[in-house]
């Protein structure tokens, strides 16, 4: 059964990121220039990074999802490995090789040598870990992937329960968020998870186990109102990404988890309680959510290649004198006006969509369908012998 609705979620958490990510740009570009000039995006897009929050609670669910049925079993086990590692480990060498090339030839290193010196961190040491997706001082090589660490340590710790009963997953669901949460209260993690205490009581792990509750309620029948749901969740997370003003690090430690959590779950109800397909007018918004796992990982690379580019094309028409002064200020990203935002916002938004669907139909899903017919090749000799 495909859950339509949790494909649009998936979409809409990927672009509230990326939307984040443009704003961000956009100030620390008018910073960077002492320009004065606003962000296009204000309100809700300051706090777009909830939707990685968002993304959270919707891995929750779907471990529990697509697992419930299956008997606790080595076999199982080894197909939920192989299913999560080729779903997260291909993609992310893709971009994250990428952007290791892009910091070898524009600064000659294939990382960030400066923000390595500041933590003591070994590039090397710094590429196995980001490669690996291990936690480490600095942030993975290509940012984004802080999240995909703590998606693996949920899947490591969710692969152990699946090799318990089906009805010890429930209290192991909640003996686990109790761990993290009394970890978390008596100061075991810390605002950028740096080792693996800091990571197994990371506060946001308990928007996975909220997800994978969820999952629990929907696979035991448990649905009611989901339109209801639904609904209060929207509402709820809006009113969050409205209200919340985030004035510290500390806020995106354990506060997001305090403002998100519950609204995410709401939705992420509610939209499995719908079953029924979109109309077929609206089906292209589940693309959005087939493609939101490559636009998550594409989309840093395109911001800061349209951060470099614009500035070079408006210096180029400038010199030119043949183009209006409108055109080059439609270039001349970070200078005062709106033109330049809503140029920087719709490029970036075209090429992350353009990368992502390119990077989906020509190397995401093609080898997700090479490891499926793997699995079931050696799935079929295995039964022969």
């Amino acid at each position: 059964m495909r859950l339509d609705i949790i494909q649009v979620l998936r979409g809409l958490a990927a672009y509230l990121v990326l939307f984040y990510h443009i704003r961000s740009m956009e100030v620390a570009q008018a910073k960077a220039l002492q320009s004065g000039d606003l962000p296009l995006f204000d309100g809700v897009f300051r706090n777009g990074y909830a939707g990685v929050d968002l993304f959270f609670v919707i891995s929750g669910f779907i471990m529990v999802y697509v697992t419930f049925h299956q008997p606790p079993s080595l076999t199982s086990l080894k197909d939920f490995v192989i299913a999560r590692v080729s779903r997260i480990y291909p993609v992310w060498w893709l971009f994250a090789t990428l952007i290791a090339i892009y910091f070898f030839v524009a600064h000659g290193a294939p990382w960030d040598a400066g923000a390595l010196a500041e933590k003591g961190n070994s590039g090397f040491n710094h590429l196995v870990r980001s490669y690996l997706l291990l936690p480490q001082a600095n942030f993975p090589v290509l940012g984004p992937g802080w999240t995909l660490v703590h998606e693996m340590y949920f899947y490591v710790a969710f692969a152990v329960i699946l090799m318990l009963p089906r009805a010890l997953m429930l209290p192991s669901l909640i003996l686990w968020g109790a761990a993290v949460l009394i970890g978390a209260l008596n100061g075991l993690s810390a605002i950028f998870a740096e080792d693996f205490i800091d990571l197994f009581f990371y506060p946001m792990t308990l928007e996975f186990i909220a997800g994978a509750f969820v999952g629990w309620l929907f696979m035991k029948g448990y649905v009611f109102r989901p339109g209801l749901f639904l609904i209060l969740g929207a509402i709820g997370f809006i009113i969050s990404l409205t209200i919340v003003d985030p004035k510290s690090g500390a806020f995106l430690f354990f506060g997001r988890v305090v403002f998100f959590t519950l609204p995410c779950a709401m939705m992420v109800y509610g939209a499995a309680g719908l079953t029924s397909q979109l109309p077929t007018g609206l089906r292209w918004l589940t693309r959005l959510g087939d493609w939101s796992f490559s636009l998550y990982l594409c989309h840093m690379l395109v911001i800061a290649g349209w951060r470099v580019v614009m500035p070079k094309v408006a210096d180029a028409l400038q010199a030119s004198e043949a183009a209006p002064d409108l055109v080059v200020a439609a270039f001349d990203f970070g200078a005062p006006g709106v033109l330049d935002n809503i140029v920087f916002t719709l490029l970036c938004v075209s090429a992350a969509t353009a990368l992502a669907a390119i990077t989906f139909y020509g190397f995401e899903r093609p080898l997700l369908k090479k490891v499926k017919a793997f699995r079931t090749r050696k799935t079929d000799l295995e039964k022969a012998w």
